[in-house]
Formats: structure tokens, C-alpha cells, sequence
């Protein structure tokens, strides 16, 4: 595995070293662990405080699933609130077979699957390949989940290697099974967006689609941050983000509907914190002026369109009794044309970072 010698303790940022059975006893681990699948190996910081189980390939990074093997302190933290219900619903949520792989069960929440938009759907997620390398060793998927359509899973297919990391096990374990189906090389790390634990200047491209308005308001920084951090020089960082009302667009054509989206917004940050419910997704947005002032290099940031339309401006106004086909066509020559424009204008933008 010659990506080990890349990563770090999450904890400690200490370096790792590869055990197998032999030399530590895994009668130590949780239970829950045994759940996931054949273990025979593992990762101990070089402090030998911490390990890190790999199960059938799947290295478990996240410093919530650590093994404290030190005699003193325990020096992890507590997830925080809205963190911990993030993590929790992506540990909880189902998968759902469509083209022959697996995706998350709840996609057709967020996604509008029926006929008439499916050709604009699947040119929009294959935007993000226009602004990643021609080439690299490396492409970092940060939360990948399990990579569900084949759209998604092209964006690595000039990269040798597709790094898969996400929060949840189950969701790692059906992208290794994804992968598989379509004989790509892949690494799976289980990790945390806000401590990635990857070392410095390691990655050739960094990808995060849809993840990053699930972090918390401040810890995004932290996210950006990170992802800068790990990706080499003079290389890419594509991040598919959602303005929500921030975008004009759909704060003009959806109108009541997007006062209603608001109003239900509001009313879900104070229904999950008084009451005792379900695990359910966290969700912030910040501005396009935020990502231009914030960071120290905020001049190095770009908006593409990715998708100008969200699904509830789609159900309202495409049908085939409307034109629906012909409104998307032209609608597709307006986001390619005025890329820029529409980035900001539109829901849904794709932010790329360039590393100098």
C-alpha cells in the first residue's frame, strides 16, 4: 500500500505505521467493528497511542473510530451538535441500486430523475471533469459517499488512483464495490473533511460535490482549509457547492415556493435542537462575497455554472406538455456560454481553487 506513507494520525498528525495480526491483538477492538468485515491489519500513530483499523481495504482514519492504546490522556474531542448529526444520518442512511450501482437511498430528494431531465442531469454532473487536470496520480474525492452513478464515476478516469474518503464506512464500503464493477484502482479512507489525515501537498486534484454546506457555518473554513492544504501545488480544488438563497435565480422563479424553502429551513435548525428525532442533515450556505474575502487565497477563486436549477424549479416548470426538452436545451446553452455569470446567478456553483 504505497499511499500509507501519505497519511497521518488524525489525532496526533503523527506518522503511521502498518500492523498485522501478529503484532497487536485485535481482541482489543470495539465490537461494532467486526461488523464491517474481515480485519487483519491496521494503522498505530508512531506515538503508539492510537490505532486505526482496515477492514477488506477500507482504512478507518476517523479519530471518532480510534483505539486509545496511551496510559495518559485521551486527547480527542467530542463532536460537536450539528456535526455529530451529520455524521449519524450518513452512518444510518440506505442505498438504492440504479445503472447497475449502488447510490444513496435519499437521492431523490435532492435530484429529479424523471425522463425528460435526465440528459441535463447527467451533463451537469459531469462538469466538474472540465475544470479538474488532464492527468494525475492522485484525485482526493473528499466525502465521495458511494460514487452512484456513472457520471460521478468518469471523473476520476484520468487519474490512476481515486481516493474515496468519506465519514461513513458503509457508504466507503459501496464505493470499493462500485469501483469493482468498473475496474478502477481506488483507496478508501474513512475520514473527517475538517482533519483530513492526509500530509501536506500530497493529492494532484481535490474533488468535494455536495458535502460541504453539511459542515457546520464555521467549521467550513476549516474544510477549505484543509482540502488547500493537501492538494500539490499548482493543482486543482473543485468544490460543488449550493448558494440556496443566495441564488437569484431561484429566488426570482420559485419565488413563494423559495420563501416557503427558507421559512421550513428556519423552522428545522430549532425543531432538531429542541426535539429528539431522527438523525438529519445540517445545512449552511454562505455567499459568493464570503469565499472572496475569506481565505488567504481568495483571489485564487473561481464560480463556474454546475447546475443553474434546483429539482423544485425543475418539477415546477419542466414537462413535456411545456416545451421541457427545449427550455433544457437552451437553458444548457445559456450555463455554457455564461459560466461565470450563471456560477453566481444560479443554485448550484462550481467553485475551483486554484493552488499557487
Amino acid at each position: 500500500m504505497e499511499f500509507l506513507k501519505y497519511l497521518r494520525c488524525p489525532i496526533t498528525n503523527n506518522n503511521l505505521l502498518l500492523v498485522n495480526k501478529e503484532e497487536f491483538s485485535f481482541n482489543k477492538l470495539h465490537e461494532h467493528f467486526h461488523t464491517f468485515g474481515y480485519l487483519d491489519s491496521g494503522l498505530i500513530d508512531s506515538s503508539k497511542n492510537y490505532f486505526y483499523p482496515i477492514f477488506n481495504d477500507i482504512i478507518i482514519l476517523h479519530e471518532q473510530h480510534a483505539l486509545f492504546l496511551g496510559k495518559g490522556e485521551d486527547i480527542r474531542t467530542e463532536l460537536s451538535f450539528d456535526k455529530k448529526r451529520v455524521f449519524d444520518y450518513y452512518n444510518e442512511v440506505n442505498f438504492k441500486m440504479k445503472d447497475s450501482l449502488k447510490m444513496y437511498g435519499d437521492s431523490s430528494k435532492w435530484v429529479d430523475f424523471r425522463d425528460i431531465t435526465s440528459n441535463y442531469i447527467k451533463t451537469c454532473f459531469k462538469r466538474a471533469s472540465r475544470l479538474l487536470p488532464l492527468r494525475g496520480k492522485y484525485l482526493l474525492d473528499i466525502a465521495s459517499g458511494p460514487i452512484g452513478s456513472p457520471e460521478y464515476m468518469a471523473l476520476s478516469d484520468d487519474f490512476e488512483f481515486r481516493i474515496c474518503a468519506d465519514i461513513s464506512i458503509n457508504a466507503l464500503i459501496q464505493a470499493k464495490n462500485n469501483m469493482e464493477i468498473v475496474g478502477k484502482k481506488g483507496i478508501y479512507l474513512c475520514g473527517d473533511i475538517t482533519n483530513i489525515p492526509i500530509k501536506d501537498n500530497s493529492c494532484d486534484a481535490v474533488l468535494c460535490q455536495h458535502t460541504l454546506y453539511h459542515i457546520p457555518k464555521y467549521d467550513q473554513f476549516t474544510a477549505i482549509n484543509e482540502m488547500y492544504r493537501v492538494a500539490k501545488l499548482n493543482s486543482k480544488i473543485v468544490i460543488i457547492y449550493c448558494w440556496f438563497y443566495h441564488s437569484w435565480f431561484m429566488n426570482i422563479s420559485l419565488n413563494i415556493i423559495q420563501l416557503y424553502r427558507i421559512l421550513r429551513h428556519l423552522a428545522g435548525k430549532a425543531y432538531v435542537r429542541l426535539a429528539k428525532s431522527k438523525p438529519r442533515l445540517y445545512f449552511y450556505s454562505h455567499s459568493p462575497g464570503w469565499f472572496k474575502k475569506s481565505f488567504s487565497f481568495s483571489k485564487d477563486i473561481e464560480f463556474y455554472c454546475w447546475r443553474s436549477t434546483n429539482k423544485y424549479f425543475l418539477r415546477l416548470y419542466i414537462h413535456k406538455w411545456l416545451f421541457g426538452s427545449e427550455i433544457l436545451k437552451q437553458l444548457m446553452r445559456i450555463e455554457n456560454k455564461y459560466s461565470k455569470f450563471m456560477g453566481i446567478f444560479g443554485a448550484y456553483p462550481a467553485i475551483l481553487i486554484t493552488k499557487k
